[in-house]
């Protein structure tokens, strides 16, 4: 099982960067920024061009967004956008992509609020544009929402392309996974409704049924596509966490082996702890401390 943290994208960027680089002495083998452009509290840079300068502060850590959505950019852009960070960093880009929706300010883009089908369908569009532009494929394809012709972007570094993963909850999404993804990101089935917090949390129990049941879902669209449901990547973003992993070992045993035994191959944690980033808070040292010393522990690879 691999595990990741993620960060939002804040200044100062010395800051960020010694947490991404302290993330790989403890053996963490990803790392990922939020892509929420324009969204106040959030995040200060953009996230491309940031790891772009994790890459040349980093030498392990795969790095990518989680996730960046479609609100923001045409796909040919964010392919090109994927092959740079990958050459950047020797070969360690991966992408994150998602549907958008609130909280991205549609307005500052010039743009009307999509709706949640409009919303579904270009993130598929997106997906089959970015699959085989990444692939170093020449793309026309007539689309309603981005047509192209003969888009191409230089060859990436990896081999067929970089991963790309796809977040998804609903059927459309689960579809798209299944017909473009490399990989398949969830919330590890606790609820999420922005602004809100970790009062709405559920037990791991019904947070790992849920995801089970999700996985499920995908390993059907998979199956009528005609694909092997292991060739998916699958991956949790730990919101809001029952137990906290990082409260002892034990709770970190507990939460992991929960999502492994359904066979999620990633988790991925929010650091520092997302309530403090409610808070605008710094972690206390205690808990920096803890963090370090479970990591340690549990999170090299031969973990």
């Amino acid at each position: 099982m691999r595990f990741g943290i993620f960060s939002f994208g804040r200044a100062p960027y010395a800051e960020l960067a010694r947490r991404f680089q302290l993330a790989e002495e403890l053996g963490f083998g990803s790392a990922w920024v939020d892509d929420d452009l324009l969204v106040p509290h959030y995040s200060d840079f953009e996230p491309w061009t940031l790891l772009g300068a994790l890459a040349r502060d980093t030498g392990r850590l795969r790095l990518g967004t989680m996730v960046t959505a479609v609100t923001f950019r045409h796909p040919s852009f964010l392919a090109a956008q994927v092959v740079t960070l990958d050459h950047l960093s020797g070969g360690r880009a991966e992408l994150g992509l998602g549907a958008g929706g609130p909280p991205h300010p549609y307005a500052a883009f010039s743009q009307h609020p999509w709706p949640p089908r409009e919303r579904a369908d270009r993130l598929e569009e997106q997906a089959a544009i970015l699959g085989s532009l990444l692939r170093g494929e020449v793309v026309t394809r007539e689309g309603p929402h981005y047509p192209v012709a003969d888009a191409r972007v230089p060859p990436a570094v990896q081999r067929p392309r970089p991963p790309f993963t796809v977040a998804a909850h609903g059927d459309r999404g689960l579809r798209t996974v299944a017909r473009h993804a490399d990989g398949w990101n969830s919330l590890g089935g606790q609820p999420y409704a922005p602004g809100e917090g970790p009062e709405r949390q559920v037990s791991l129990a019904q947070a790992v049924a849920e995801t089970k049941r999700l996985g499920e879902r995908l390993d059907g669209f998979c199956r009528e596509l005609g694909r092997d449901p292991a060739t998916v990547w699958r991956s949790v973003q730990a919101l809001d966490p029952v137990p906290d992993p990082f409260a002892s070992l034990d709770a970190f045993d507990e939460y992991a082996g929960a999502y492994r035994a359904i066979g999620i191959d990633e988790i991925i944690f929010y650091w520092p702890p997302l309530e403090l980033f409610r808070d605008r808070g710094p972690v206390p040292p205690e808990m920096q401390a803890r963090f370090e010393r479970i990591a340690a522990q549990r999170v090299a690879p031969a973990s």
